[in-house]
């Protein structure tokens, strides 16, 4: 039997689809300076930007219109 692979811990954050009433996670971009995804329904695409140095806020969860 061949050794299970670690799973990575990917960053992400809840958001509320406005557009579709839908809630699910988008994750933490490669280059590490976004959280990008989209809307599972309609495909609609919401990019909330990472804060330098302590900007920002400690919220998990928003709303994409």
């Amino acid at each position: 039997m061949a050794p299970e692979k670690a799973l990575k811990k990917r960053d992400y954050i809840g958001i509320h689809f406005k557009c579709c009433n839908l809630y699910g996670r988008i994750y933490k971009n490669a280059a590490g300076n976004a959280y990008v995804g989209w809307c599972p329904r309609c495909a609609r695409k919401v990019e909330v930007k990472v804060g330098k140095g302590g900007e920002g806020t400690d919220q998990r969860i928003f709303q994409a219109y």
